[in-house]
This record gives structure tokens, C-alpha cells and sequence, in this order.
């Protein structure tokens, strides 16, 4: 082996060195910063692709606006004992976030709050002031829960959904949260624009928590059968039994949508996906089921397994 041939050797070992160093090092940044053991749900918590591959605010799209929303979406680190909330408590916020923008107290970039902590502390109630953070409780009846935005879910042009851009557009269902309408009321007629929305997030998402979802898509009931089959207000039947949950997690406004608008108690417009209020329980950090033969709360991996 002569000496030419050992320095192209080297050369090329120390050109895949770099390269390797390189990769090595660009890729913590796109990391899910908080960690597993971070998560109020850690007991049950599991790693996943999206947790190694996609930060907390999301897809690069060099608006820091979006990244700033998309960060508060991925808040697993709020701390306090839940502030237990009322469906009326979700209208408050609603016109309270509409009064501030109308007063210039919070300023939009394009759709986006420009000062996201101008959404902090905005109403009082239980003698505390919450607002975007703010860790809160939702004891509702599910009104339906599917997977949002995967490739098994259609656009309003009818194309498959290509994900979203917090979960870096992946339309894979691990990549995608779990969309929850919540109603105050089991009894029909319910409908969606009377509902409140939470989301549970992939980053971490127990494998129980992937079932929490109604089964009326046939692909992703194929794939994860889901334990609300049945149990959701949207396809419930004479047989259907009522599901009434308790939500622990963060506040969150949603500026990427549009509640439905009422006039006279009657609803004139209509904005998917539905709700009236863009504030969201957004990450879910506890789901609990009410046992109503025990007459207690049970936490839903519990529930499952008993169900099971």
C-alpha cells in the first residue's frame, strides 16, 4: 500500500469525521426540548420519532410569531394545582382576548399575538387570574375525537391532510395530535359550535392516550381502535353510553382559527373546526374518566385496563 494511497485514506476518513461531527451536532437542536422524565404525565410517557426529530416550535418558517404559538402549544412545564373552569369560563376568555386586541393591549403579526404574555393572567375566577399557561382543569362529555391532520383526513378540497406545521407537517397519525370537541351537555341536540376544544399531543403520547379517539375514521380504526367507539355524542346511537371526562392542562389561544359567530342565540357563521371560543385546553397534561358505580374520578390508562 503506498503513501498516495494512505493519504486519500485519511483524507476521506477525516472528510467523514467532519461530516459525522456536523450531523452530530446540528441535531440536539431539533430535539423536542423538554424531556420525558419533564412531562406531567411521565409515569406513562413514551419516546417517539417526532420527539427525536421535531423541536417545540415546529416547522422552520423563519416566523417567529408562529414559532412563539407553536411553542405554547408544546408547554409541558406549567406547574400549580388546576384551576377547575366552566364552559362559561371559555367565553370570558374569548371576549377578553377580543377586548384587548380591539384596545391595542395585544398587538397581532399577521394572525399571530406579537407579545403572547399579553395573553397571561386576563380573567379572574376560583379568586385567581388565568390566561394562556395557566394549568386548568374541563369536566365535559365528549362530542366527538379524531386524529387531526393526517393523511387519512381530507382537506376542504377534498386532498388528503399533509399534517401540521407545530408536528414539522409530518400526516403520519404519531405525528399528529388527537382534536377533542368537549360539550357541557350529553342530552340532543348538541351542536359542535357549542363545544370547547382540547388536544392531546404526540410528544410522548402514553399508547392508551392513541385510543382516546371515537373511531369514526375506518383507517385509523383500523390501524389504533379507539375506546370512545360508541361513546362520543357526534355517532352516539340508543345504545351509547355516555363518556363524562375530566382535562387537566394549559390554557392556549389558538389565533390559527375562527370561532363560530352567534346573533340572537342563533349561529350565523360557521368556522371550522368548530367551537366557540378559540381557547383551547392545548397540551393535554391528565385525562380522567368518571366512574359513576364508584362515583370517583379514574385516570384514563386505569379506566382502559379495567374496560380491557
Amino acid at each position: 500500500m503506498n503513501r498516495r494511497f494512505l493519504k486519500q485514506i485519511t483524507r476521506a476518513s477525516q472528510i467523514l469525521l467532519v461530516l459525522f461531527v456536523s450531523v452530530t451536532a446540528q441535531e440536539p437542536s431539533q430535539k423536542f426540548e423538554t424531556r420525558i422524565d419533564e412531562v406531567p404525565f411521565a409515569r406513562i410517557a413514551e419516546t417517539h420519532e417526532i420527539d427525536r426529530r421535531c423541536p417545540a416550535r415546529g416547522k422552520e418558517d423563519n416566523n417567529v410569531y408562529h414559532y412563539a404559538q407553536n411553542e405554547a402549544k408544546n408547554n409541558f412545564k406549567s406547574k400549580g394545582r388546576p384551576v377547575p373552569l366552566k364552559f362559561a369560563d371559555f367565553e370570558k376568555l374569548q371576549l377578553a382576548s377580543e377586548q384587548a386586541i380591539a384596545s391595542g393591549n395585544v398587538v397581532l403579526q399577521g394572525r399571530y399575538p406579537a407579545d403572547r404574555t399579553r395573553l397571561h393572567h386576563l380573567i379572574k375566577t376560583h379568586g385567581k387570574l388565568i390566561g394562556e399557561g395557566s394549568v386548568v382543569s374541563l369536566q365535559a362529555y365528549v362530542f366527538n375525537a379524531n386524529y387531526a391532520n393526517t393523511k387519512y383526513s381530507k382537506l376542504s378540497d377534498g386532498r388528503p391532510a399533509r399534517g401540521e406545521a407545530v408536528d414539522c407537517d409530518n400526516p403520519e397519525p404519531d405525528w399528529n395530535d388527537i382534536h377533542i370537541a368537549l360539550s357541557p351537555s350529553w342530552k340532543a341536540p348538541v351542536d359542535e359550535c357549542s363545544t370547547v376544544v382540547a388536544e392531546i399531543s404526540p410528544h410522548y403520547r402514553p399508547q392508551v392516550w392513541d385510543k382516546f379517539h371515537d373511531g369514526q375514521l375506518a383507517e385509523i380504526e383500523a390501524l389504533i381502535p379507539g375506546l370512545l367507539k360508541n361513546r362520543a355524542i357526534e355517532n352516539k346511537t340508543g345504545n351509547t353510553l355516555e363518556l363524562y371526562v375530566r382535562l387537566t392542562g394549559t390554557l392556549f389561544y389558538d389565533a390559527s382559527h375562527r370561532p363560530c359567530v352567534f346573533k340572537d342565540g342563533k349561529i350565523v357563521e360557521r368556522h371550522a373546526p368548530e367551537r366557540f371560543s378559540i381557547w383551547e385546553i392545548h397540551p393535554i397534561y391528565r385525562i380522567e374518566v368518571y366512574d359513576r358505580a364508584r362515583k370517583r374520578w379514574v385516570d384514563f390508562d386505569k379506566w382502559a385496563t379495567r374496560r380491557g
